[in-house]
């Protein structure tokens, strides 16, 4: 008997013709023939899931159920469902089968017919299947093939090697996957398990219609320069019935404002799509979008309506955020050799991108909620950070993701989905490659969040540096200029030319251009962008960092937090020694990496440790390595921003760090785990991402102190005679605050970041055993620039006034106007592991219940206490500061729930320690 399942069919009416929609979602019947296993799975859905809920499997990121369940990879999965057709649906001109993802390999069958084949996980499938379709009952399945038998066919039958041909073994994963259009880390990655999907992931439906429906609308959003307003650039794509050209009327409206244009258009299977731009004049009085901590993210609907001449009537919406955009790349003096700027101009103001680097937030994307996404950005946004880029490894994320971030002021470097690989170039790659980008273009261009595309992650560096031992050099190169120039470049340019595309990231941007696209030096510190990683020097020093003029990754790794590995290890596996913890590391040498970064500064827990303490003791040792270097580093090219060493270098103007996001619970880069806890890393954020960064660092025999300030916009003004004025954002903003003019697109940082601009920064140096200083330096600051050296002193020097004898006793502390105001730092004068730290006791003192899910926390310690490290148990949620030093005897912190808690359930949960509890105190709850 067949399977009941629910049909949703939606109809819109007009006189007397209709368009029908049909979800194929839901239910359907998940199958391998050969395993003889047939189970009920949901769609959106993979095979995996499908086995997870009917308890045909465990939980795939248990233990090392990746390899253990890798079987389901190599297996052929078919999907089947029922479905019923109308009459009237049926007697429709066109019905539609709608597929917007389809993973990846597979032959569709309509009533036991086979009418498609799909091989792209990133494209949406669309096909007349009228002639296939009957009233009453009818069948549609999709039999799909291994993905990752499909990739060695294609990498088997190609003339020759195309590198890398499979991962590292450490990873446990698959070969081949730069021959399939896939998300690249199904296949596993350094920081990921392997599970090569199949299944439909994004919405199936059926729609049926008599004319012509609207299948896609695009809006560019450019200045006019002619009035200083705006204009869109509309293109509209119609699915058309093929037997007659029709006729019928297009509405294009700018939701809160009068503008409204229609025009009558004529429509055939060839000729399926119209373009008209439509002007927006200043006097419109539409806002700007800014990013993140420059404005307000002001979003407007353009709605596009057809209605046909037989009346039927489709619509879509699009919405849009009205903003420029420019990547800057000039030269930085006379002399060629010293390169070119490279920095992004919003609304003409250049801006600093502050943020870090986005991986898929699962392996089973049908197990990521617009909930789960908003908690993890909503996470970026309150670590100030203004910009993200979606990695290549990945997926063109879903369209709650790009809600979010046009929502939120996240700015999107969006790479394209090729990643660490080189790829075919066989006519039938190409052309599916074409499809693809043509698509993902078409549906993301109108989101004003997208700052720019990129072809590829790593690829032109790979390439230069050969990274995969070819012997043919010249092979390799020709395939790469005919993948990213030849055949993705002309589809950027027509479809969305006011948007930059670079061929690869790292690159030297234009120079790379100039060089054949294929620079020598791909990212090279006088052009376009770079990757750091350099696992062997001391990251908590800035001598040997690079001085880019964009970071684009950089990072380190960190254990995933203790709370979040009991969902998957058991008690015998909590040991940094286990073959499970072993197992979860991805990276080669990762645990060794982590240990000698540790031994730098800090100590290793003790041997006689009893596990699981000592595990969890490590975990925190890598979480203060993590966060410390990534600060470092970070604060570092913020420093930069504003200054050009003799060589060319500097200028820097962008720090996005490796990464966000985890996808499973493991030593990773990630600042956030899998669970969604913060690690120490996403807490660091907090300061050195904040508008207003105070940074010590040693600086040879020197402690040199910076402030940093990110720049405010220069915003249109007008006295009070209705007379504009432009202000130089710094040097006459004060003015700016206490003028009277009304102020247009006035930010809301303004009242945070204006005041600043002058202040006064506090230098204190302690000793490690006394709460008070033993010294303090008091130093007014007005800044020209948006970061500057304030103070700058030997450390000698410095000691001898505050009377400290030995740096092994003593630290300097720094903060910015109001101690209470949370805009400190510090820096230590020996290594941590050398000096002359006490053995602090921190308590919990009090609890207090502010709302249903705020909370203060109340601490004391007995001694000055680095690393001081809060823990909710279970209970998720995040804390307003973590990781942090305690210079007093008393602090308080805050606690906000993600759900509503108990008082008494978190107060009983919460737990707090410090350093140097790992080295005897510290009990495991």
């Amino acid at each position: 008997m067949a399977p009941a399942f629910v049909l949703l069919l939606v109809v819109f009416s007009s006189m007397c013709s209709a368009i029908y929609v049909q979800n194929l979602n839901g239910q359907w019947i998940v199958s391998c023939a050969r395993k003889g296993i047939s189970v009920t799975g949901q769609v959106p859905g993979s095979m995996y899931t499908a086995l997870i809920e009917n308890k045909h499997i465990k939980d795939p990121l248990y233990r090392d159920n990746d390899v253990k369940l890798a079987w389901i990879g190599h297996e052929n999965w078919t999907y089947t469902r029922y479905f019923q057709v109308s009459s009237a649906m049926a007697q429709s001109q066109s019905v539609l089968l709608v597929a917007e993802g389809i993973d990846t390999v597979s032959t569709v069958f309509i009533n036991g017919r086979a009418v498609m084949g799909t091989d792209n996980m990133f494209i949406k499938y669309t096909l007349d299947v009228k002639p296939f379709v009957k009233p009453g009952n009818n069948t549609i399945q999709l039999s799909f093939q291994s993905a990752t038998d499909f990739a060695k066919k294609q990498a088997d039958t190609y003339p020759y090697t195309v590198p890398p041909t499979c991962t590292l073994p450490v990873q446990h994963g698959e070969c081949h996957v730069n021959f399939i259009r896939k998300e690249q880390c199904s296949f596993s990655w350094d920081w990921g398990p392997s599970f090569p999907t199949q299944g439909i992931w994004k919405p199936i439906y059926l729609k049926a219609f008599d004319s012509a429906v609207i299948d896609m609308a695009t809006v560019e959003v450019a200045p006019d320069s002619i009035d200083q307003g705006w204009e869109l650039r509309t293109k509209t794509f119609f699915n058309v019935n093929s037997r007659s050209p029709v006729t019928g009327q297009l509405q294009i409206k700018l939701d809160g404002t009068s503008i409204a244009e229609t025009h009558s258009v004529t429509l055939t299977s060839a000729s399926n799509m119209t373009a008209f731009n439509i002007s927006v004049p200043k006097s419109a009085g539409v806002k700007q979008w800014w990013p993140n901590g420059y404005g307000k993210q002001t979003l407007y609907n353009v709605y596009f309506v057809f209605t046909a001449a037989n009346g039927e009537v489709t619509s879509q919406r699009r919405r849009i955020g009205f903003r420029t955009i420019e990547l800057v790349q000039d030269p930085v003096s006379a002399l060629p050799q010293q390169g070119l700027t490279f920095y992004f101009k919003v609304n003409g103001f250049p801006i600093f991108m502050k943020g870090s680097n986005w991986i898929p937030a699962d392996s089973f994307q049908e197990r990521i909620t617009k909930d789960r996404l908003r908690l993890l950005l909503q996470s970026a946004v309150d670590t100030h950070m203004n910009a993200m880029r979606v990695w290549g490894g990945g997926v063109f994320e879903s369209e709650d993701f790009y809600d979010l971030t046009d929502e939120l002021g996240i700015l999107i470097w969006q790479d394209l989905m090729f990643s660490v690989a080189l790829y075919s170039t066989h006519q039938p790659f190409l052309d599916t490659v074409t499809e693809e980008v043509t698509y993902q273009v078409r549906r993301l261009m109108h989101r004003p969040s997208i700052l720019l595309w990129a072809g590829s992650n790593e690829n032109e560096k790979a390439l230069r540096g050969n990274w995969f031992g070819i012997s043919n050099y010249t092979l390799y190169y020709d395939d790469y200029v005919k993948l990213y120039v030849s055949t993705i470049m002309p589809i950027m340019q027509a479809e969305n030319p006011n948007r930059v595309y670079l061929t690869s990231s790292p690159s030297d941007g234009k120079e790379t251009v100039k060089e054949g696209y294929v620079a020598k030096d791909p990212g090279s510190q006088l052009y376009g962008d770079i990757h750091f990683y350099d696992y062997g020097m001391d990251q908590w020093k800035a001598d040997r960092f690079r001085i880019p003029r964009f970071a684009s990754e950089y990072g380190i790794e960190a254990w995933c937090n203790y709370e979040t590995l009991k969902d998957v290890f058991e008690d015998s596996d909590m040991s940094y020694c286990s073959p499970q913890a072993d197992h979860r590391q991805h990276h080669t040498g990762g645990d060794t990496e982590m240990e000698m970064e540790i031994m730098k500064h800090l100590t290793l827990p003790p041997s006689g440790t009893p596990e699981p303490l000592r595990f969890k003791n490590f975990i925190y040792l890598t979480q203060i390595n993590q966060a410390m270097s990534v600060k470092s580093q970070t604060e570092h090219y913020r420093r930069h921003q504003g200054s050009l060493q003799d060589d060319g270098r500097g200028l820097t103007m962008g720090a996005l760090y490796w990464q966000l996001n985890d996808i499973w619970q493991a030593p990773t880069w990630a600042s956030i785990d899998y669970s969604g806890r913060w690690k120490m890393l996403q807490y660091y954020a907090l300061d050195f991402f904040n508008p207003v960064l105070v940074s010590p660092f040693l600086d040879g025999f020197d402690i040199n102190i910076f402030v940093v300030v990110d720049q405010i916009p220069t915003v249109p003004v007008r006295d009070p005679h209705g007379r504009q004025l432009t202000f130089e954002p710094m040097s006459q903003f004060k003015d700016i605050l206490n003028s009277s003019v009304e102020r247009e697109n006035v930010l809301d940082l303004t009242a945070k970041v204006g005041h600043d601009v002058n202040g006064v920064v506090t230098i204190e140096m302690y000793n490690w055993n006394n709460f008070q200083a033993l010294h303090r330096w008091t130093v007014p600051y007005k800044l020209n620039t948006t970061a500057e050296s304030i103070f700058k002193q030997g450390v000698g020097s410095m000691m001898s006034e505050a009377g400290c004898s030995s740096k092994k006793d003593c630290f300097i502390y720094t903060y910015v106007n109001d101690p209470t105001a949370g805009i400190n730092n510090w820096i230590y004068l020996a290594e941590l592991k050398d000096s002359n730290l006490q053995k602090a006791q921190v308590t919990i003192v009090n609890v207090h219940q502010d709302s249903d899910r705020d909370f203060s926390i109340d601490l004391a310690t007995t001694a000055i206490a680095p690393f001081v490290w809060l823990e909710a148990g279970s209970i998720m949620g995040r804390f307003s500061t973590n990781g942090f030093l305690m210079v007093k005897p008393t602090t308080m912190v805050k606690f906000t729930a993600w759900k509503d808690v108990d008082f008494h359930t978190l107060h009983n949960a919460l737990t707090v320690g410090s350093l140097m509890e790992v080295y005897g105190a510290w009990e495991l709850q």
